[in-house]
């Protein structure tokens, strides 16, 4: 495909604010042993996309380290492949603040983007969780000698969010007819976006062009809702498992999630068409010792086991101990859970430590968070 890619990584970090202390949103642990880049990232590989860059303002020591040079997705090249971009300030610039919006982050890398020589640039960030054919959206996008097309799902009447995002209508063409913000679903307006725009590469040019002349701050207040009567917009609406991530309760009922639906397994993590891609770390294999049970969970590499675990996801090095149990858990790299403990709605952070015969628990409503290194 001749597009290239954009992946903005620390957008809404502040509503996931306590697992991006130390991390920015596209690097947090999801699935058992994937990062929220490798989603996207992989939708990108699939499409054919040689020419990807992630921006990072601030944060981000471990998703580079996630990435490295890119070679887990076949772009350690020498031309194109993988690279990072820190938003762009000069002498002059001053205190200026970290960007919050996409404009604010697209104004700041436009000289690099005005180089780009792929027909079409695909922008995204990591909150919007799904499995698309990223080639049939581009296609489409061309098809239709469309300036901008949107990724979108079905609104279902339940959705809310803990902050504004963009809902559409369209006609049966796909062209989006109009466009607002909000929290929740609004039967007017069907279509939820996905966080991913396909744009023609001389149409975003213009775009920046106009926001540097009239100092334009959002992409979606200050142009695209005010545009969508007069340019070629249109949707290409996703009819399968999407998972939206607009706050750490988002993000623990999803990953829960993944232990109890099936559908949304099959669908997000052993799609054959769309594979997703992420770091090797070429560690053993889990180790199950005599006394283990283990329900409904998902579990990585190197993890050991000899207590109990149900509905849980535990990522790579976990181990839990005998006489142990974690129910309804969501325990990252390195946490120990010692003899006798019992975790119930739990969120641990990377190398935590329980100490034995510990009773841990929080609520599907509210789950119980460990910072970092922890010791409880």
């Amino acid at each position: 495909m001749n597009a290239a890619g954009i992946i903005l990584s620390n957008l809404n970090d502040c509503t996931l604010s306590r697992l991006t202390e130390q991390r920015t949103v596209a690097a947090i642990p999801f699935a058992c042993r994937y990062r929220l880049v490798d989603f996207v990232l992989s939708g990108m590989v699939n499409a054919g996309l040689q020419n990807i860059s992630i921006v990072a303002n601030y944060n981000y020591r471990s998703l580079a380290e996630h990435i490295g040079c890119g070679k887990d997705w076949d772009l350690a090249r020498p031309w194109g492949g993988i690279r990072f971009l820190s938003p762009y300030q000069t002498s002059g610039s001053g205190d200026t603040p970290l960007h919050a919006h996409r404009m604010e982050t697209l104004k700041s890398i436009a000289a690099y983007l005005r180089e780009y020589k792929e027909e079409f640039v695909v922008l995204s960030d990591c909150t919007d969780i799904c499995s698309i054919r990223l080639a049939d959206v581009i296609r489409a996008h061309r098809n239709k000698d469309a300036d901008l097309t949107l990724l979108t799902t079905p609104c279902p009447p339940s959705f809310t969010a803990k902050f504004p995002v963009l809902m559409m209508r369209a006609d049966s063409d796909g062209k989006v007819l109009d466009m607002v913000k909000s929290t929740g679903y609004h039967p007017e307006y069907p279509q939820r976006f996905l966080s991913l725009f396909v744009f023609r590469t001389r149409y975003l040019n213009r775009v920046l062009d106009q926001a540097l002349a009239y100092n334009h701050r959002s992409l979606t207040d200050d142009v695209l809702m005010k545009q969508t009567g007069e340019k070629k917009y249109y949707a290409y609406c996703h009819e399968g498992y999407a998972a939206f991530l607009s706050g750490f309760l988002d993000y623990y009922h999803h990953s829960i999630e993944l232990t109890r639906n099936e559908a949304a397994r099959q669908s997000l993590l052993f799609n054959r068409e769309n594979p997703v891609y992420t770091s090797l770390q070429h560690t053993p294999p889990a180790l199950y010792k005599e006394g283990a049970e283990v329900y409904d969970s998902l579990i990585a590499d190197d993890c050991i086991i000899e207590g109990k675990v149900e509905n849980s996801i535990l990522f790579p090095g976990v181990r839990i101990t005998r006489h142990a149990t974690v129910r309804n858990s969501v325990l990252f790299a390195g946490t120990y859970v010692g003899q006798g403990s019992t975790l119930n709605c739990v969120v641990s952070d990377e190398e935590v430590v329980v100490s034995d015969h510990s009773q841990l628990s929080g609520s599907k409503h509210l789950p119980y968070y460990i910072s970092r290194g922890c010791n409880v």
